[in-house]
């Protein structure tokens, strides 16, 4: 199956070179949530990560990056307002942490008038000192935080240590020393997690056995994790978090989140507010995202901007949009929910991205997910270029993913005697899309922010499927709220009458 048309313009070959070659910084993240810095005049707060690294901090948007082409682990950005400076980079060294701070602190010209404080930060012990110096000549105030994690997963006899440095004009370090204070705070770095009094090293570090965790999980902070088993026989802990993050840009060698929490309340102000769309509002709507329906229609057909389609050749966008509201409405679920299980299995890929880069794991190195006691196979392909949105937003699609469990024997009987109707061939396909899934990254980001699964095509992500898939609900809970009718809504093309239109 093939997604890419005109819009695919990478060749296999160069995702290599533009996924995993050292990257520049990527921008400054978008909003994670409606937080607010108290030092920031009432400014929002956002989410900045460095690009390579699992390693983020928290400030008032606007903040720019600032170039550092001379090593791509480098992240520098700069508020505009405050002319507050914020770098985060990582580096393996005998030294220990105390002792690379020193080293630090006396190579950037810095004046250390006591010696560094022992504070936590993230929950690890770390190294902070805050002293005067200069910077091309100008007086300046630093907050140098070492953050040590433990021994290098490349480097064993080394050990791995987190920077952080934050400055500013020394004639403004007592206007802005609490906001810098707030910024160290929130500093995290993603090499581990506490649950219940236990410290968990994440991905790509072991954990050895099954752990007894609930997977997800999400940790008092709002944090999402899965565990998951690899393909090197081991389990592991993975970072999944549904949030807004740096931008996603393949163009532009940026593969982040990019902005998952986004809904589109302008044109479906329903849909923001409960996760559901308004039928009235489906029923006025003539655009979206300023676009014609009838140019998106024609878009989504199969050969249009790409060779397999969004909508089937009978179908349109809006009615497509109706029937699976109505399809999410009756089994008593939200598009954001449905989204969020897809958004998880994004991350998983993406964490295996950044380790990769970084040497630390094979590409493609998760076998299966556990969700909710099941187990849900995954695999992660890139395909021959990305796929641009047919809502003309900045959602673009490179990754196949394929999400899959298998169905327990008593679920096998109840469908065998539920449907005991069908031939074997459609009994057959009736299990395959209650048991497994075959889509995009572009699918999450279309069901969050428009309640849009695609229409019936090869990549659709049914959300009935993903009910099943990752026990959202049970078959015969499914079943059941369908009215004994699975095979017929995992069939039936959504055409404008069938809509009602």
């Amino acid at each position: 199956m093939c997604r890419i048309g005109a819009g695919g313009v990478v060749t296999v070959a160069a995702f290599v070179t533009l996924v995993f070659a050292a990257a520049g910084p990527a921008g400054a993240g978008s909003a994670a949530d409606a937080s607010r810095d108290p030092g920031a005049a009432g400014r929002e707060s956002r989410l900045y990560k460095h690009p390579g690294l699992d390693f983020q901090f928290r400030a008032p948007e606007g903040w720019l990056d600032q170039a550092r082409p001379e090593d791509g682990l480098i992240y520098e950005v700069a508020d505009p307002q405050t002319n507050i400076h914020v770098v985060l980079w990582y580096t393996t060294t005998e030294q220990d942490g105390l002792g690379y701070l020193k080293k630090m602190a006396d190579m950037k010209g810095l004046i250390a008038e006591r010696e560094p404080e022992e504070r936590r930060i993230d929950g690890l012990t770390a190294w902070v000192l805050g002293a005067p110096g200069t910077l091309a000549g100008a007086p300046i105030h630093a907050l140098l935080a070492v953050i040590p994690c433990g021994m290098s997963p490349v480097y064993p006899a080394e050990n791995a240590l987190y920077i952080v440095e934050i400055r500013c004009a020394e004639e403004n370090f007592e206007t802005h020393f609490r906001a810098m204070e707030e910024i160290l705070d929130s500093v995290h770095v993603m090499t581990r997690v506490s649950y219940r009094g236990e410290d968990w090293p994440l991905y790509p570090e072991p954990l050895g056995d099954r752990p007894e965790l609930p997977s997800p999980l999400t940790t008092e902070d709002g944090r999402e994790f899965v565990v998951a088993h690899t393909k090197g026989g081991g389990f592991a802990l993975l970072p999944v978090t549904v949030e807004n993050g740096a931008p996603l840009d393949y163009a532009r060698n940026q593969w982040n989140k990019g902005r998952q929490l986004g809904v589109d309340a302008a044109d479906f102000p329903a849909l923001a507010q409960n996760g559901l769309h308004s039928e009235a509002e489906l029923k006025r709507t003539t655009t979206i995202t300023g676009r014609p329906v009838a140019d998106i229609t024609a878009d989504g057909r199969p050969g249009a901007s790409s060779i397999s389609g969004f909508l089937a050749r009978d179908e349109d966008i809006v009615s497509v949009l109706k029937g699976d509201n109505r399809l999410v409405s009756e089994l008593g679920l939200t598009h954001r929910q449905l989204a969020r299980p897809l958004f998880q299995v994004f991350n998983t890929t993406l964490r295996n991205l950044e380790t990769y880069r970084r040497g630390q794991s094979p590409w493609n190195d998760i076998e299966y997910l556990l969700y909710d006691g099941r187990r849900v196979f995954v695999d992660s392909h890139g395909s021959k270029g990305w796929q641009e949105s047919i809502f003309a937003d900045e959602v673009l699609g490179y990754f196949e993913l394929r999400m899959r469990r298998e169905l327990g024997p008593e679920e096998e009987r109840y469908l065998r005697e539920a449907y005991a109707h069908l031939e074997e061939a459609q009994l057959s396909d009736l299990m395959e899309g209650l048991s497994s899934l075959y889509t995009g990254e572009m699918v999450p980001f279309y069901v969050m922010r428009y309640g849009f699964y695609e229409g019936h095509t090869d990549y659709r992500a049914d959300p009935i499927g993903i009910a099943s898939v990752f026990g959202l609900m049970s078959i015969p809970e499914i079943d059941a709220a369908l009215r004994g009718d699975l095979y017929e809504r995992l069939t039936v093309h959504y055409t404008a009458e069938s809509a009602g239109d």
